[in-house]
């Protein structure tokens, strides 16, 4: 019997052959990227790239925490004196803002007072 090829799209239908449909709202921004990238790496659409980027997740679950973080991180130092400094350095910020940035760095359990 012989064997038909089948495109990437078909090849996933195959696969996934009960799929449930939904909405996602997305920064044009990033919509652009997700069609920039799906035709570079040659996926068939949209759907096929995010199906990618999940089945990845699904294997490395290990990097949803990263995810969950981002773009935020530790920060270098957790001296909440050195912290302030270099706020107050900057002089982009209001007596106000400082203020508020002080009284929650001393909240905080994770910066030494």
């Amino acid at each position: 019997m012989e064997q038909i090829p089948l495109d990437k799209h078909w090849q996933s239908m195959l696969l996934y052959g009960n799929m449930s449909t939904i909405n996602i709202s997305l920064p044009i921004d990033q919509v652009n990227f997700i069609d920039k990238a799906a035709s570079q790496y040659g996926f068939a659409n949209r759907s096929e790239f995010i199906r990618s980027l999940i089945r990845l997740i699904k294997f490395q679950p290990a990097i949803i925490p990263q995810a969950s973080a981002f773009p935020f991180v530790t920060p270098t130092t957790n001296s909440a004196s050195k912290i302030m400094a270099d706020f107050k350095k900057t002089k982009k910020y209001s007596p106000g803002f400082l203020k508020d940035l002080e009284e929650g760095l001393a909240q905080s359990t994770y910066f030494e007072k």
